[in-house]
């Protein structure tokens, strides 16, 4: 629920509708309010507003409801992944399901699913993966696993999504040409619109400045654009659900082997550690470059189960395969690591 026109757009656009007769009651609420006045006294907050009459943005979250609440924010990015993590919370507890923070494609018939930090490479991946002649794609961002009510460890597994598109960093453009199109007639979110804001490491000129666009697609680290996945390249290359067949890891780390394989143990240790480098954009702006720990790789779980997140990545990795790639020495390319994944799926 909400007064925000940009929050509902995007949300109406991102997920299939549920019932509405009544048939199936919410398990979350999230309300979402714009144009909240006033100081902390008056708005649970511990700032002293924004200068306008308007409290700063916040946001609240209350596990025993499971219902978040935001205030003066309209960034539907955050407002989605507290979706995703009351679901989460929902999904574990109630109905045996496992969701990662991760992306899926499918290639030949065959499953694979990407779980690593931001900046490793995994949308680059997933998005080589579905242009594959043989492959198609499921989700870059979320995933659902259904495991057996009786704990066992039943193979292969399925993977399913529940986002109709496709939460995308705009950056993605700049090195792959064929997605600028897509994402400038599609929603956007974050861009850069003032030629002097932008971020631009090589100091090329602003792409405003150079297409004569009202925005930037790569000038800022979170801008996202949603775009439905018939849109990349029809919806023959959109698979709602594929088998697990290989599970994927991807690291930054100048010093380790580019390519190893991991029983259960070693990849839920190395899930669990969820060692990452911070990306620009993402936090505050004296953290980016330096490492962090996001156990499971997943920011969205807003009350994780440890025990029980590694219970689940055991059973997978128990019914398919794992194989930790390491993309940060400098000869080993996109395309190189592309070739890893498709060879380690002939031998999962």
């Amino acid at each position: 629920m909400t007064n925000s026109a940009h929050q509902m757009e995007f949300w109406q656009e991102n997920w299939w509708p549920g019932p509405n007769d009544g048939s199936v009651l919410p398990h979350g609420f999230l309300y979402s309010v714009n144009g909240i006045e006033g100081s902390d006294s008056d708005v649970l907050s511990t700032s002293s507003g924004q200068g306008d009459g308007l409290a700063d943005p916040h946001a609240y979250y209350c596990p025993e409801r499971q219902t978040a609440v935001f205030v003066n924010t309209e960034y539907y990015g955050q407002c989605k992944s507290w979706a995703l993590g009351i679901a989460a919370q929902v999904l574990e507890r109630d109905f045996n399901t496992h969701s990662i923070h991760g992306a899926c494609a499918e290639v030949n018939g065959k499953g694979i699913v990407l779980v690593a930090p931001t900046g490793t490479g995994k949308t680059t991946q997933v998005n080589k993966l579905f242009q594959h002649p043989e492959g198609r794609i499921v989700g870059d961002d979320w995933l659902y696993i259904q495991h057996p009510e009786d704990g066992s460890s039943q193979a292969p597994l399925t993977v399913t999504q529940p986002e109709k598109s496709l939460y995308v960093r705009t950056e993605n453009a700049e090195e792959e040409e064929w997605l600028r199109p897509i994402f400038e007639n599609h929603k956007l979110e974050n861009v850069r619109t003032d030629p002097g804001n932008c971020r631009h490491e090589d100091g090329e000129a602003c792409q405003i400045e150079d297409h004569g666009e009202d925005f930037c697609l790569w000038g800022f680290g979170n801008s996202r654009g949603l775009l439905p996945r018939e849109a990349m390249l029809g919806p023959d290359k959109v698979a709602d659900q594929a088998s697990l067949n290989l599970i994927v890891l991807l690291r930054r780390d100048e010093e380790a082997p580019a390519e190893v394989w991991l029983d259960p143990d070693e990849a839920v240790d190395v899930l669990r550690e969820g060692r990452y480098q911070i990306r620009p954009g993402a936090g505050p702006e004296e953290d980016w470059g330096t490492y962090d720990q996001e156990p499971w790789y997943n920011p969205y779980l807003l009350k994780p189960d440890h025990e029980a997140q590694a219970e689940f990545f055991r059973r997978e990795v128990e019914t398919s395969a794992c194989v930790l790639l390491n993309t940060a020495p400098e000869d080993e390319t996109i395309q190189r690591t592309y070739k890893r994944i498709l060879d380690a799926l002939d031998q999962a």
